[in-house]
């Protein structure tokens, strides 16, 4: 088996005993543990983007971005009673989706707040939960705005711990660099190096 191959099944062990520590303290602290699972979002968040671990920070702060835009359509909503959900849904939710694509790579795109992905997310999160409220049982927790973004932070967190643990023992058991997220020196070691491409020749007259 290569190296590489015995890397990736270390790191899904640790990522399966990981996450599931790392989550007691949040089901055991607070009164969401029902919604517990959704602490996994920002780890596929992301690797799934594959960025580098200083990118937590910006993924977190768009995220909260994209929370507070939600916020603002939940507002809007509110102050139109008379207007069918349905029209408010449909025209308002692509006016957000527009304004998010449209803001964020053109006025934040070199800063923190310029993840589209985790801004959509925050949106997304947000009407979600506002919205489906309604078809919880009585006296069951609905997480409000704010503890939306709790929980993706803890998230973040727990992606952080994800990357340093993983990566130190990994190192440790194969006596070999690891990296879970690609850094500026290297990419991640998981991804197999890409081959150059080399030019085609011209052909001779």
């Amino acid at each position: 088996m290569s190296l590489q191959n015995k890397g990736i099944l270390i790191q899904a062990g640790l990522g399966a005993v990981l996450v599931t520590v790392l989550m007691i303290p949040f089901q055991s602290l607070t009164p969401l543990a029902l919604y517990s699972p959704m602490l996994i979002l920002p780890v596929m968040l992301f690797f799934t983007l594959q960025a580098p671990p200083r990118a937590l920070l910006g993924m977190f702060l768009s995220f909260v971005c994209g929370v507070a835009w939600g916020a603002a359509f939940l507002a809007v909503q509110s102050a139109l009673p008379g207007v069918p959900l349905e029209l408010v849904m449909g025209i308002g939710v692509a006016c957000v989706i527009f304004l998010v694509l449209a803001v964020h790579p053109l006025v934040f795109g070199r800063t923190p707040l310029g993840m589209v992905p985790a801004v959509l997310l925050g949106v997304v999160e947000a009407l979600l939960v506002t919205n489906l409220s309604v078809l919880l049982p009585d006296g069951a927790p609905v997480p409000n705005l704010p503890w939306l973004v709790v929980i993706f932070g803890y998230g973040c967190v727990m992606t952080l711990i994800l990357i340093l643990v993983q990566d130190k023992i990994i190192g440790a058991l194969l006596g070999a660099q690891w990296r879970s997220a690609p850094t500026d020196e290297a990419p991640s070691s998981q991804i197999p190096p890409t081959p150059p491409v080399r030019p085609s020749p011209r052909p001779t007259a």
